[in-house]
C-alpha cells in the first residue's frame, strides 16, 4: 500500500464531514452524507445518518470520497468496502487518490444553473423550425447534465447548449444531444442532455463548479451525526 494513501487518510479529523459517491454494478451513482471515522490507515470507517445506506449495497460497489484534511484542504479518494458493521457504519479501505481531470467518471453535483438549448436546423431540413428552450438544471457533470425545462424537447439531432455557472461565474457554449425527457408536472420537464466534445476549457469549468458545490456542502449541508 501506498504511504502517500496512509498518509492522505491519517490526515483526515476524525468526525470529519464527506460525502461518498457509491457506484453499484450496473452504473448508477448516489451520493451520500457521512461522517470520516478514523481506524489504523488506511482503513477507516464511515458513518451515516440514519436510513441513508442503501439497503442493496454490496461489497464490490466503487466508492469515492470526498472530504478535507487538517489543513481544511479538500482531497478525493477512492476506496473498497471492507464490510457494513451495521445499518450506520462501513468499514473501507483507501486504494488511490483521485486526480481532478479524472472525477468526471464520478462526480455528478446538484447544481442550479441557466441553461439553454437552441437547435437550428440545416437548410436541407426545410420542414423543421428552430427550437430555443431556456430552464435550470438539476445536476451537472463533466458528461452532461440533468435539467427541467418548461416544455418537452423533441430534437434528436444535435443540438447547441449554453449553461451559465455560478461558481466561477462562466458560459459556456457546446454541441450535445438529448438522451431522456419526462414529464413531471405541468410545464416541468426532467431532461437529460449528454455533451459532445466538451473543450478542455469548459471541462475545467465545469469541474471547478463541481468543486466549489462540494465544498459548500461540506461546510453547509452535512447534518451533525
Amino acid at each position: 500500500m501506498s504511504t502517500d494513501i496512509i498518509a492522505i487518510v491519517n490526515a483526515i479529523p476524525d468526525r470529519q464531514p464527506a460525502v461518498v459517491t457509491l457506484t453499484n454494478s450496473v452504473g448508477k451513482r448516489m451520493q451520500v452524507d457521512c461522517l470520516f471515522n478514523a481506524s489504523t490507515a488506511p482503513s477507516f470507517f464511515l458513518l451515516f445518518p440514519p436510513g441513508t445506506i442503501p439497503e442493496n449495497i454490496q461489497k464490490d460497489w466503487r466508492c469515492v470520497l470526498v472530504s478535507k484534511d487538517t489543513d481544511r484542504e479538500h482531497i478525493t479518494f477512492s476506496a473498497k468496502i471492507i464490510e457494513l458493521l451495521n445499518n450506520r457504519v462501513i468499514e473501507l479501505v483507501a486504494q488511490k487518490t483521485i486526480r481532478p481531470e479524472d472525477l468526471r467518471e464520478y462526480f455528478r453535483v446538484n447544481i442550479r444553473a441557466q441553461v439553454e438549448v437552441f437547435y437550428d436546423p440545416q437548410e436541407s431540413d426545410v420542414d423543421e423550425q428552430p427550437v430555443e428552450i431556456a430552464g435550470e438544471t438539476v445536476d451537472i457533470s463533466q458528461s452532461g447534465i440533468l435539467s427541467i425545462l418548461p416544455k418537452a424537447c423533441k430534437i434528436t439531432k444535435p443540438l447547441s447548449i449554453e449553461l451559465n455557472l455560478p461558481n466561477p461565474a462562466e458560459t459556456i457554449i457546446c454541441s450535445g444531444h438529448l438522451i431522456r425527457t419526462k414529464r413531471i408536472r405541468k410545464n416541468r420537464w426532467l431532461t437529460s442532455f449528454h455533451f459532445n466534445n466538451l473543450s478542455s476549457r469548459a471541462r475545467d469549468i465545469i469541474a471547478k463548479n463541481c468543486f466549489s458545490e462540494q465544498r459548500r456542502q461540506l461546510r453547509e449541508n452535512v447534518q451533525t451525526i
